[in-house]
């Protein structure tokens, strides 16, 4: 992709942080098909929020001005704080796995708690990967969440 358009998004992402208040250094790296900017900073926490929804904001703030300078359709990008979304994504298929394992075990649905959208697709992709387990989400966001269920055979009430 054009080095030009990734050191106009890092500027862009730096600029807002220090409006903010933020001093950071913006991280490039490439992943599944899209170039996520890691922010590295003091106030990582700040940044996140809870389950990720600053994060998530002022990624949807960043994607508001790159498309207002032409670039939403043409570069595919994410935001990143300190590796966070990695490190949930990690977290987020452990406990698929788990659930997963437990609907085996008890063939007995598992509900998970609720999560934004980008985490139940983690978590609905790499269940994807199991031939004999579903998930569908249920519920109305804030409180959506995913039911886990045996795919065949009957369940236990």
């Amino acid at each position: 992709m054009n080095e030009q358009v990734k050191e106009n998004l890092i500027k862009r992402v730096k600029e807002l942080l220090l409006q903010m208040g933020f001093e950071a250094e913006v991280y490039e790296r490439a992943e599944e098909g899209r170039t996520v900017f890691n922010i590295k900073t003091r106030d990582a926490q700040l940044l996140i929020g809870k389950q990720g929804t600053t994060l998530e904001s002022l990624q949807h703030i960043i994607r508001v001005l790159s498309r207002k300078d032409g670039l939403e359709d043409t570069f595919a990008f994410a935001l990143d704080v300190d590796d966070y979304r990695d490190k949930r994504t990690l977290y987020l298929k452990d406990l698929a796995r788990k659930a997963a394992k437990q609907v085996r075990d008890t063939r007995k649905p598992v509900s998970l708690v609720p999560m934004p959208a980008y985490e139940r697709r983690v978590v609905h992709n790499y269940l994807s990967l199991y031939s004999d387990i579903g998930s569908e989400s249920i519920g109305r966001d804030p409180e959506r969440k995913i039911i886990i269920r045996p795919k065949s055979g009957t369940i236990k009430t």
